[in-house]
């Protein structure tokens, strides 16, 4: 509570401040006539693009918090005397109230006196979409999402930056400060740049900027004669090399033999290329097309573990053991698993190479050695879902409230929804369960253990179908134990188990009282309740005992009806995780209405309103 009202205070003044300022017409304002979306590419539905945004004395992690993306996703870059920032946002092909375009979407809890413009500007640097009655939906307490434009390009060597023009801004100096060139930014931007003499202070532009920069363009004589001198000694300097080439080729030649020995000698196994390390079917079709994982040494990964030492284990799963460790003064965990495994290893560095969302865990970096596999991933502070939900007192951890609940839901939810669909390949993840459900300090969570993730076609009609049965036992759908079929239903049904588990605070496989020696599934109990004649009470007496009867019963019962569709025995009455989605924010919704009823004053106030 602390913090979120630290976070609204700051915001009043913020506001206060952008009031005042706009009296005297020195603010960004953002125009909507002169504000339009990029058009979808047939050929790109999504990627990752870039927000600036201009500093209005936010600190990085509340910039983070209000465009829901991750602390590193955001890169401080200066303009004039100074520092404005750079988010990196996946950015979607989508229809926003019937105007189609590039969209990144986040959520924003509405305070008192709020309206779209003031939010707007001093949070979103007048990138936010404005919809039909929007001021009507802003209704304090209320959750609403913010649809910022974004962009995407085919040129595979930019990426689109959404820019707000500021004062004494001109377009060669955006290109400059961006690493664009001058003619992408006037075409992507045809209806703005008609006249390129001329831009107004609040306008939206999309910049092409260059991944590897520009270099820039010299003009007049003088930078004529530096290019000719630059050629003249370069022949000059040619000729040289190739005199003394031509001395010194026999004794190159003499000492190729041993030089190559040294270098034999010399290389350290940790630096090999990670694709020579193994068959070449086990590798095939392997890219990574992303640049943010870097490739660490087994020296750098054995020193920021204490060589793996058992203080530093925190976990331990089914294809490696977890560690804690240091890189840079920064907490990571790191994932040691047998070179054995280097199937599951590729398949979740091939999945994470290209995700990048705030409910995914993220991809640090990887290395390889003689006999072990290593994936760095960001460290979550909280653990699992599962050690909150099952025995939570003795793993140390205070029960969850169900406003929490509610709010991890929704987050998981949001990292499958993400996988599904809104990513360039679809990916089934296979493997959905709480113990892959991890928890950071404010209690939001991320999916993580991509191991077992599958590409899949991007068609109803299209069916995965695996060579074996995989998962975890309690969560795997009934087509897949009868059929080995793996579509995005799959995970929906496993998703469906992760509910009933925060409902219940059951296990998904429950030690059956009356045959101890069986092992009875939840989804059982769960179907069954529904089968009752008065469904209320009998899903009453199944909630988790932790909640103390302490929850607003009318949510718990959508939860469990949305749990109940997602355990439908056939795949097509399951929904898609986008429904799920938005079911589960209205339920968190009315969740944070009925505990901000409660005043503040109860223990299980739970102060989700933080942030994000």
């Amino acid at each position: 509570m602390k913090m979120a009202s630290q976070n609204h205070h700051l915001l009043f003044f913020l506001l206060l401040a952008t009031f005042f300022t706009n009296v005297i017409s020195f603010n960004v304002v953002s125009k909507a006539s002169l504000m339009y979306p990029l058009s979808c590419s047939q050929q790109i539905y999504t990627c990752n693009s870039y927000l600036y945004h201009i500093s209005e004395g936010l600190t990085i992690d509340q910039i983070a918090s209000f465009y829901s993306v991750n602390a590193s996703d955001i890169q401080p870059i200066s303009h004039g005397l100074k520092q404005d920032y750079l988010v990196s946002a996946p950015c979607t092909c989508k229809d926003v109230n019937g105007t189609r375009g590039y969209f990144y979407d986040t959520s924003y809890g509405v305070q008192a006196g709020d309206t779209f413009m003031n939010i707007t500007r001093v949070l979103y640097s007048g990138q936010a979409w404005k919809v039909a009655n929007e001021e009507e939906l802003f209704v304090a307490g209320d959750r609403i999402s913010i649809h910022l434009l974004c962009g995407c390009i085919q040129v595979q060597s930019q990426e689109i930056v959404t820019y707000t023009v500021q004062e004494n801004d001109t377009l060669s100096g955006i290109a400059e400060l961006l690493s664009a060139n001058l003619s992408g930014i006037q075409g992507l931007n045809e209806r703005l740049t008609r006249n390129p003499g001329y831009i107004d202070v609040g306008w939206v532009l999309f910049i092409p900027k260059e991944k590897n920069g520009v270099q820039a363009q010299k003009r007049g004589k003088r930078a004529h004669l530096t290019i000719i001198l630059a050629v003249l000694s370069a022949v000059i300097l040619c000729s040289v090399c190739t005199f003394i080439l031509f001395l010194i080729k026999r004794i190159r030649n003499q000492k190729n033999g041993d030089h190559l020995k040294s270098v034999n000698k010399c290389q350290s196994p940790s630096r090999i290329s990670l694709k020579s390390q193994f068959r070449k079917n086990d590798i095939e079709g392997v890219t990574f097309e992303s640049e943010r994982p870097v490739v660490y040494s087994v020296d750098e990964i054995e020193k920021a573990t204490r060589n793996f030492d058992m203080s530093m284990k925190i976990g331990e799963g089914g294809y490696g053991s977890v560690y804690l460790g240091f890189l840079k003064e920064r907490e990571v965990a790191v994932k040691k698993m047998k070179s054995s495994r280097s199937k599951e290893f590729y398949a979740e560095l091939k999945v994470l190479c290209k995700i990048h969302h705030i409910n995914v865990v993220e991809l640090l970096g990887y290395a390889s050695g003689d006999h072990h596999l290593y994936l760095l991933y960001e460290y979550i502070q909280n653990g699992s879902l599962s050690d909150h939900l099952h025995d939570p007192l003795l793993k140390g951890h205070t029960p969850l409230s169900w406003t929490a609940r509610a709010q991890i839901a929704v987050d998981a939810a949001k990292g499958i929804e993400y996988i599904h669909d809104h990513t360039k390949s679809q990916y089934v993840h296979r493997d959905i369960k709480t113990s892959n459900i991890l928890l950071d300090q404010g209690l939001r969570a991320k999916v993580s253990d991509f191991g077992l993730a599958k590409l899949v076609e991007r068609s109803n009609e299209e069916e995965f179908i695996a060579t074996r049965l995989v998962g975890t036992p309690g969560y795997i759908a009934p087509e897949s134990v009868r059929e080995l079929q793996m579509t995005c239903k799959t995970d929906v049904f496993a998703f469906g188990v992760v509910l009933a588990e925060l409902i219940t605070g059951q296990r998904a496989l429950i030690r059956d009282t009356r045959e101890p020696n069986k092992m009875r599934a939840l989804v059982t109990i769960i179907l069954t309740i529904f089968k009752k004649e008065d469904i209320e009470t009998a899903l009453e007496a199944n909630i988790d005992g932790n909640l103390r009867g302490s929850y607003p019963m009318e949510a718990v019962c959508e939860m469990a009806e949305t749990c109940r569709r997602c355990l439908s025995e056939d795949p097509l009455n399951r929904p898609e995780m986008r429904e799920v989605v938005q079911t589960l924010s209205q339920i968190l919704t009315a969740s944070m209405e009925w505990e901000a009823s409660l005043g503040g004053s109860s223990p299980e106030f739970t102060g989700v309103f933080v942030g994000r």
